[in-house]
C-alpha cells in the first residue's frame, strides 16, 4: 500500500532520481534543512513494504503575492494594492523508475488535500501557485485547472474556488 508522510532521516534520499538534477539535489541536500527552519515541508510517497525508498515527493510552502499579478477575473474583488496570502507547490517529482504509474496525480491530490486542511484550520489563501520547470510540466498542471500568469507563463495559479471544487470531487469520488 502507498503512503505519504513527511520526509524523515530514515528515508533513502540518495537513491532517488527523477532525472532532474536540481530536484534530486533539493531532496538530498536541502529539504530537511528547510523543514527544520520552517521554510517548507516536504512529503514523500512510499510503499509500506519498503518504507525507506522514496517513490516521489512534493514540497509545500506559503508566500505572499501581489494582487496585480493575478488574472483580472480573480483579482477584481481583491484589494488592489496589497500582498495576499497564497500557498505554493514548490517542488514535485517522481523517481524515474516509478514514472507513468499515476504517482504525480496522487502527489498533486495529496498536496491539495493538505492545503485545504491548512486553510480550514489555520487561515486563508488566495490560491495555489506552482512554477513549472518547462512546457511539459506546465501541461501537467494545466490539467488540474491551473492558469498560466500572463507575464510569467511558467508560473501557474489555481484559484481558491477551483482548489475547493477539486477537493469536493476528490472526497465525493
Amino acid at each position: 500500500m502507498l503512503i505519504i508522510k513527511p520526509l524523515e532521516p530514515s528515508h533513502d534520499r540518495k537513491a532517488f532520481d527523477c532525472g532532474i538534477p536540481v530536484l534530486n539535489d533539493f531532496l538530498y541536500k536541502t529539504a530537511r534543512q528547510h523543514r527544520e527552519k520552517g521554510l517548507s515541508n516536504t512529503f514523500v510517497l512510499l510503499n509500506e513494504n519498503n518504507p525507506q525508498e522514496i517513490l516521489g515527493f512534493f514540497t509545500l510552502s506559503f508566500l505572499e503575492v501581489d494582487a496585480a499579478v493575478l488574472p483580472g477575473e480573480y483579482s477584481r474583488r481583491l484589494p488592489k494594492s496589497s500582498r495576499l496570502p497564497a500557498a505554493k507547490l514548490a517542488r514535485l517529482a517522481v523517481d524515474k523508475r516509478q514514472q507513468g504509474k499515476g504517482y504525480g496525480n496522487l502527489l498533486v491530490a495529496e498536496a491539495v488535500r493538505r492545503i485545504i486542511t491548512a486553510i480550514n484550520t489555520s487561515g486563508g489563501i488566495t490560491g495555489f501557485f506552482v512554477d513549472a520547470k518547462d512546457e511539459h510540466a506546465k501541461r501537467f498542471y494545466l490539467r488540474y485547472g491551473f492558469i498560466s500568469l500572463q507575464d510569467t507563463p511558467l508560473t501557474l495559479f489555481l484559484p481558491l474556488k477551483t482548489l475547493l471544487m477539486g477537493m469536493e470531487k476528490l472526497t465525493a469520488g
